[in-house]
């Protein structure tokens, strides 16, 4: 159960990222980690919310987006303690507060496959394949349990090499896309 400080906490955390802008903060530094120049961070966020590449950022969004970072986002984030904020050196990083979330990109329309439903597919015909093993039913009476074994082994190995392949291809399509959000914070 949770107590009030961590509810509080954690309201706060989900208080703080309300804000697309602070997401975009929160999302850069988990994925290229830290500590981050102020400026680098202000010129890709500039880019995702004016749907440009960082070198097409024109002087005046980069300028908006930094000063609002260094007086409001920056330190908004920094109080709910998600991040650290040196503003004498420009540097931003993460805390370990910020590890508890899990800022994922949201679902792709154009992803391949549903890749939990396939892996509980497959683990629902692994136990309808090991009943039959284990009754004995014909053909499946022919595996021994190592055979079964090293067959699921080899089936769930193979489905994880192309879940992985999609997901690389997944990130290379959305590699300069701004980022759209789901946030889930892990007690």
């Amino acid at each position: 159960m949770a107590t009030e400080s961590s509810r509080t906490s954690r309201e706060e955390v989900f208080d703080a990222v309300k804000n697309l802008r602070r997401r975009y903060v929160l999302y850069y530094l988990q994925r290229y980690g830290g500590p981050v120049e102020l400026g680098e961070l202000a010129e890709q966020v500039a880019a995702w919310e004016n749907d440009t590449t960082v070198s097409q950022v024109s002087t005046g969004q980069r300028k908006s987006v930094y000063s609002a970072l260094h007086q409001t986002h920056l330190p908004k984030l920094q109080s709910a303690g998600v991040l650290r904020y040196d503003p004498d050196r420009s540097l931003v990083h993460t805390t370990d507060k910020a590890a508890k979330l899990d800022m994922q990109l949201a679902s792709d329309p154009q992803t391949s496959l549903p890749w939990h439903r396939v892996y509980l597919g497959l683990a629902a015909l692994s136990l309808v394949l090991l009943a039959s093993v284990w009754v004995g039913f014909y053909p499946f009476s022919l595996l021994s349990g190592v055979e079964y074994a090293l067959l699921v082994i080899s089936v769930f190995g193979a489905t994880a090499l192309f879940h992985t392949h999609d997901l690389r291809r997944w990130r290379r399509r959305a590699d300069n896309a701004a980022p759209d959000f789901i946030l889930e914070v892990n007690d």
